[in-house]
């Protein structure tokens, strides 16, 4: 999360107090001026200020910065100002932000374990390669033994970091840049948000952040006042799998036609669990959707918790038998041909 988007959660939070205590918008901005600590926000809230003066709406001043605070919260807030409701719905808008960021935390935190461990191994294989290798390297090809398999790769390995140890650095670093650009074609992102959906374990991670996101999401905009339709047009613009934004924008096209949210979203099961539409259905049929969705944000919360906690237990011993065979494998390359060697010598 920017730094900016970052200030928007206190920023929500401190207008909706403040217009709840019957502060008028344009007073309230110059508080927050007088409060805020950044360049760049200043010169935002000084904007927003200038314009509330002109006698633009709120949510019609903050369009200008559409792309930073996005479709949603806007949707939100003008559903504030036309219920009466800015403070409950700015508050609303600080709590999604809120638990987003969180949930994006604890997905990072339970990430950051198997990164450092791949980055510490990556590493020890570069240093052994770069200066234990070429030390050795002369000595292995001026005896005249069958080198192991292991070896030749290990050696293939260093002389090629040697030689071409600038051509590799590019390598990557393109094959790193191709693929954050890829991540902006479409058929890309559909195949990659396709597979983190259905990988082992990791995958259930992802599709309950999903589901925790959706219904949180869902449930708060519907709880502001807005329509199903409405709401599930902003939830779509919010979700960050593109296999799921694409599932509610068709959802919301064929709501219109009068067809329940929980046979919509039941056509696709690989999103939605049985659990969740059987939910969905009851909520619908008795009139109390808001408290369904209010309900399976936590409890998916609780899913992506217990997850997230769970996942340096699972990933641990894997990461030990990655680092042993790891390990074991540079032991076997270096260690063979030097006993090879020294058996040849004692037999003499």
């Amino acid at each position: 999360m920017s730094n900016f988007k970052k200030e928007l959660v206190d920023f929500f939070k401190n207008v909706a107090l403040m217009v709840k205590s019957g502060i008028p918008l344009n007073e309230a901005m110059v508080v927050l001026v007088q409060q805020s600590q950044s360049k760049a926000f200043t010169a935002f809230l000084m904007d927003i200020k200038a314009q509330l003066e002109r006698g633009s709406a709120f949510s019609k001043a903050l369009e200008t910065y559409r792309e930073q605070i996005g479709d949603m919260s806007l949707n939100i807030i003008k559903a504030g100002e036309i219920n009466g409701t800015l403070d409950t719905n700015l508050k609303y808008l600080a709590d999604i932000m809120t638990h987003n960021k969180e949930l994006k935390q604890k997905i990072n935190s339970a990430l950051l374990y198997p990164k450092i461990v791949l980055g510490l191994t990556f590493f020890m294989g570069s240093g052994i390669s770069l200066f234990v290798l070429p030390k050795l390297i002369p000595l292995f090809k001026s005896v005249d033994i069958e080198l192991p398999l292991a070896t030749k790769i290990l050696l293939w390995v260093s002389e090629f970091v040697r030689d071409r140890g600038i051509v590799a650095v590019i390598g990557v670093t393109a094959v790193v840049i191709l693929f954050a650009l890829s991540n902006r074609i479409p058929a890309f992102r559909w195949v990659y948000y396709t597979a983190s959906i259905r990988m082992p374990f990791f995958g259930k991670l992802f599709r309950n952040y999903q589901l925790a996101l959706f219904n949180q999401i869902f449930g708060t905009l519907f709880k502001s006042g807005l329509t199903i339709k409405e709401t599930l047009t902003a939830t779509a613009e919010a979700m960050t799998n593109v296999r799921y934004k694409q599932a509610l924008v068709s959802a919301t096209s064929r709501l219109t036609a009068g067809v329940p949210l929980a046979t919509i979203l039941g056509g696709y099961p690989k999103l939605f669990p049985k659990n969740v539409i059987a939910l969905i259905a009851v909520g619908e049929q008795s009139g109390k959707l808001e408290e369904t969705f209010t309900y399976l944000s936590v409890y998916f919360e609780n899913e992506v918790d217990v997850q997230t906690k769970q996942l340096p237990t699972l990933i641990e011993p894997l990461m030990l038998i990655f680092i042993g065979l790891v390990v074991g494998f540079i032991a076997l390359a270096v260690i063979s041909p030097i006993y090879e060697l020294t058996s040849g010598i004692s037999k003499k």
